[in-house]
């Protein structure tokens, strides 16, 4: 009789952990695995991250913070990459710097996560010199390895319904563990 009700606790426990497990990395958040050099130098692959799937529901994206999202015609792939431009902006490659005019202003993007010598060019669906306006559901989003990445110049602009979430915190390794920023 003992025997049964410890099977039983067992069964239990592992059942309402099983649940929780699921309804928080389906709701609340979910682990992802970098792959790829994309977002180099900032993130590499084998890199596990953690992915907050909330906070988009309460506020919009911001320019800078980093996201995963699915890719065009393809729900099995999880992509990584940085918030360019936002809703609103009008966005021009050119001359290896991202151009940004919003509300009468218009200036260069600051992208201090770069490395130096990185310089952005035009793809396939952002080409280099042509200005481009985003609506209200629209994102550019871009990797931090222009050269070796598959983002919003060669995908098109990312709606906001195919972004995932953010990337609130690096975990693995553990010599890079912490959140971001």
């Amino acid at each position: 009789m003992k025997s049964k009700k410890v099977i039983f606790e067992i069964i239990e426990t592992f059942a309402l952990s099983a649940a929780v497990y699921l309804i928080i990395s389906i709701i609340i958040g979910s682990i992802e695995v970098v792959w790829g050099s994309s977002m180099e130098p900032n993130f590499h692959t084998n890199e596990r991250i953690l992915v907050d799937r909330i906070s988009k529901k309460i506020r919009k994206y911001n320019r800078g913070e980093v996201v995963v999202f699915f890719p065009p015609n393809d729900e099995s792939k999880h992509y990584i990459k940085r918030v360019i431009g936002i809703p609103g902006d009008i966005i021009k490659i050119l001359d290896c710097k991202v151009l940004i005019s919003r509300d009468g202003e218009k200036y260069v993007l600051d992208e201090y996560y770069l490395s130096e010598e990185e310089c952005t060019t035009g793809g396939n669906k952002i080409s280099e010199g042509r200005s481009l306006r985003l609506a209200e559901d629209e994102y550019l989003l871009l990797g931090d390895n222009r050269d070796s990445s598959i983002d919003s110049r060669f995908l098109g602009l990312i709606k906001e319904d195919k972004i995932i979430g953010r990337v609130i915190f690096r975990f693995w390794p553990i010599d890079k563990a912490g959140f971001i920023n």
